[in-house]
């Protein structure tokens, strides 16, 4: 109840203020507006229609400016807003402050959000400011002389940042009211949350800045598209030329953001296109989003001068190989210039080692694979012509086998992999067999005789004495146990 009653008091303080200033006050600059998009203190984009649906993910942005009130480098403005529906009841009330230790101007950003119970209509936000420096506290401070001597730090801290002028007394809770303002928007549950240039598509052009295209080769097309809006969005995007869709893709794009798109296609007919797009939501704009461009065949065009092959790619058909023996080459070639010629060398350890020639027309892709032959022992680093990025390395030996291969026990599992499974299994059931026995019979494990040092002059003891008298004890007693069992 208390709490109601601070409020309602608060309000009825406010009011009175209104009423007791003019509307615009001659000691300062102040300017009020609805925001879109804040850039810096006097950079912001306006709303586009001041009109906002009852949704709480609505941004209601209110810049407030406060200039030319800054008092001996020191300035502090308190702003007050009330908001008002068109049935004249109060529906949100907010205080913001600002401070600056500079001649720099008060601006704040007051962001509200509409309840969704918000009724369609005409809502009032007024706006009061106040200014909060008390210029006779301030002149009192500036003439104590004894001031900055008894306590250095506490004027230092003052002069320079001003963060303990309140402690001073320099800094008053409300302040005095220098101006007031209105403002008005509307609540409409037909408007859209987004504005309606939400995404800016702009700046189409082919990568290679080049619209004379050429018949078969494959097309990448760059665009741009702006999010104007704070939150992230998506929505779909069609390329067409002339009236067919080519492509389409999904765009997301965080808030306030630019991303580059890029389209692929391929030049599949001749003739002169237009290029353009479309999307599946209408918050998406357009500018410098078309391209007109041509597409020929490869006799008419002035952009093929010369051939470009170009090497792609290289393998070979052995890592192991033995001396003289040959390995072949597999290189993969494209032309993306008019038709020729090209020959390909392959070096290994950067000594050539073969050759090939090809013949390519435009666009056209071909492998050819070049035989070679290694002499050199070890290592072999087999590159080809122009395309030294491109290697792969072969170990040359004696045999043809991998180390691996050679071993003489390796040879023998791959040779035998059957037998080596039934080993393997005979073991492990050789082992359950002597776990059960021991589990049934109770016997213990045969003892370990320790070795130990001996004198030379003493005979050694004979192991396998010992060894027989206990199998033969474990025999009389397996005859006991058969004994007993029989008689039972």
């Amino acid at each position: 109840m208390a709490k109601h009653k601070t409020a309602l008091l608060f309000i009825l303080v406010l009011f009175t203020l209104m009423f007791s200033i003019q509307q615009v006050s001659a000691a300062g600059d102040f300017r009020f507006d609805f925001a879109t998009k804040v850039a810096g203190i006097d950079n912001y984009t306006k709303h586009w229609s001041n009109t906002y649906p009852p949704d709480p993910k609505a941004n209601i942005i209110i810049y407030s400016y406060a200039g030319n009130l800054s008092y001996k480098r020191l300035s502090a403005v308190g702003f007050m807003y009330v908001v008002y529906d068109p049935m004249d009841n109060i529906v949100a009330v907010e205080k913001m402050s600002s401070f600056q230790r500079s001649y720099e101007p008060n601006v704040v950003y007051y962001t509200l959000h509409p309840g969704s119970d918000w009724i369609e209509g005409t809502y009032n936000v007024k706006i009061v400011v106040f200014d909060q420096i008390d210029r006779d506290a301030w002149e009192d401070l500036k003439s104590d002389p004894y001031g900055i001597i008894s306590d250095p730090e506490k004027y230092k801290t003052f002069y320079e940042t001003g963060s303990n002028a309140k402690d001073l007394g320099v800094l008053k809770d409300l302040g005095d009211p220098v101006a007031q303002a209105v403002l008005n928007f509307q609540i409409s549950k037909s408007s859209s949350l987004y504005p309606p240039d939400r995404f800016l598509l702009h700046d189409v052009r082919f990568v290679d800045n080049t619209t004379e295209r050429i018949l078969g080769e494959k097309l990448k097309i760059e665009l741009q598209v702006d999010n104007n809006y704070l939150d992230d969005g998506a929505f779909k995007l069609a390329m067409l030329v002339d009236s067919n869709i080519v492509s389409t893709q999904d765009i997301t794009i965080k808030g306030l953001n630019t991303s580059k798109v890029i389209f692929e296609a391929k030049a599949g007919k001749t003739g002169t296109f237009k290029l353009h797009f479309g999307a599946d939501i209408p918050e998406v704009k357009y500018q410098n989003a078309e391209l007109t461009f041509s597409i020929k065949n490869e006799t008419d065009t002035t952009r093929l001068d010369i051939q470009k092959i170009e090497i792609t790619g290289m393998n070979v058909n052995k890592e192991f190989t033995a001396v003289g023996t040959n390995v072949t080459v597999s290189v993969t070639t494209i032309n993306n210039g008019k038709m020729g010629n090209k020959t390909i060398t392959v070096y290994s350890n950067r000594v050539p080692v073969g050759s090939a020639e090809i013949n390519l027309q435009y666009l056209e892709e071909k492998t050819v694979e070049i035989p070679v032959v290694l002499e050199s022992m070890g290592i072999n680093k087999i590159t080809v012509s122009d395309a030294p990025q491109l290697y792969r390395n072969v170990f040359v030996q004696e045999s043809e086998e991998s180390p691996v291969e050679g071993n003489p026990i390796m040879k023998r599992l791959k040779e035998n992999p059957l037998k080596v499974s039934a080993v393997f299994v005979f073991m492990m059931f050789g082992g359950t067999l002597y776990y059960l026995r021991k589990r049934l019979f109770g016997e213990e494990p045969l003892p370990v005789e320790v070795p130990f040092k001996v004198a030379a002059d003493k005979p050694k003891k004979n192991l396998l004495s010992g060894i027989r008298e206990y199998l033969a004890s474990k025999r009389q007693s397996i005859r006991k146990i058969k004994d007993k069992k029989t008689k039972l």
